[in-house]
């Protein structure tokens, strides 16, 4: 159940955006969201993002150093963990707000809490946030290890975070992409929902011919699950997947749980994408009559997942927050809960029930 804040009067906000994304038409999009924070009275300043991680150091900055108490990203999911990271990095993360314009691919974290993406609900959204109505959400912790369970890597997730299928399509998809970028014209027409779908495509054709599969082993909070040759396994936050799919109706961002979603194979998934496409009418019970059958999501608040990947030279791809992440045999997976304060449209808390 959500807790709902509202703010009294709005601090002074920092926007954080990329002005050279969407072939730089984002530059007229800031702008515009820029105009509407002024005319909403939400007194901002700017700082353009930086590559390779650096929008966190950014937001940090921002926070510590000038005092801004509202961060608001503008662009897709990864701006969004990005901006999410640089708050919870500083060490004013419990008194800062963050505000959601999303202008990016799927917008899945947007979505999720009740929000339309796109240039044309900038003004809808700036409106969200000059009500400053703000809910607390869960964060994932994720540590990759080695045999020895010596950690390689942590880092923080906010959306979902997968093995398999979808993080191998999404390497191939940024290989693709920088192909395409160097293509005179190509850019304007082959962009990333097409990429992406073009990634997909060669991914499944791939699963054809190469054992792509793996085996599982899951700990969720002390019961363990083992699944052979799955084809993918999402460890999931918020509603939205992918932009347009919801793998679980019960999910909630403060509940303090995230849901393993297994993929057995091919036929799963299929099912998976018809079942949770948020906008077709088609649900289990359809599917069932159908004879097909899907692998249900598994809440839990720690997961460590062990990967078993029988005759592979190197671990499954892996992603976190629509980002790649180095693979490993094993996973460690916490939920910080309720760590990040939101600021929501008014409708999506009532829903919640607050």
């Amino acid at each position: 159940m959500y807790s709902v804040e509202v703010a009294e009067s709005m601090p002074t906000a920092v926007l954080v955006a990329n002005p050279t994304a969407q072939s730089g038409k984002a530059a007229e999009w800031i702008a515009q969201a820029r105009r509407l924070l002024d005319a909403a009275g939400v007194a901002h300043g700017f700082r353009p993002t930086e590559p390779a991680g650096g929008t966190v150091e950014v937001v940090r900055r921002a926070i510590d150093d000038d005092g801004a108490r509202l961060i608001i990203y503008m662009g897709g999911d990864g701006t969004f963990a990005e901006v999410a990271k640089g708050i919870l990095a500083s060490a004013h993360a419990g008194e800062t707000r963050m505000g959601m314009l999303p202008t990016g691919t799927a917008n899945d974290q947007g979505k999720s809490f009740g929000l339309a993406a796109g240039p044309d609900a900038l003004a809808t959204n700036v409106a969200v946030i000059a009500a400053g109505e703000t809910i607390a959400v869960d964060v994932g912790r994720i540590e990759v290890l080695d045999r020895a369970h010596e950690v390689l890597h942590r880092d923080l997730f906010f959306d979902s975070a997968s093995i398999g299928f979808g993080a191998s399509a999404l390497a191939t998809r940024n290989r693709d992409r920088e192909l395409v970028g160097k293509i005179p014209g190509l850019g304007m027409i082959y962009r990333d929902l097409l990429v992406y779908a073009g990634a997909m495509a060669q991914r499944l054709v791939e699963s054809w011919v190469y054992d792509v599969k793996f085996d599982l082993e899951a700990d969720i909070d002390g019961r363990v699950y083992s699944f052979e040759n799955l084809l993918d396994v999402i460890v999931k936050n918020t509603k939205i997947f992918g932009g347009e799919w919801v793998l679980d109706p019960g999910t909630e961002a403060d509940d303090g749980l995230f849901e393993l979603v297994p993929v057995r194979g091919r036929i799963d998934m299929s099912t998976k994408l018809i079942a949770n496409l948020r906008h077709l009418p088609v649900g289990d019970d359809t599917l069932r009559a159908l004879g097909l059958e899907h692998s249900e999501p598994i809440p839990g608040a720690r997961f460590t997942l062990t990967v078993t990947s029988p005759g592979a030279d190197r671990w499954p791809a892996a992603q976190i927050d629509g980002e790649e992440l180095m693979g490993g045999e094993r996973y460690r997976i916490d939920v910080l809960p309720r760590c990040l304060r939101l600021i929501v449209p008014r409708a999506h808390a009532a829903a919640a029930g607050t």
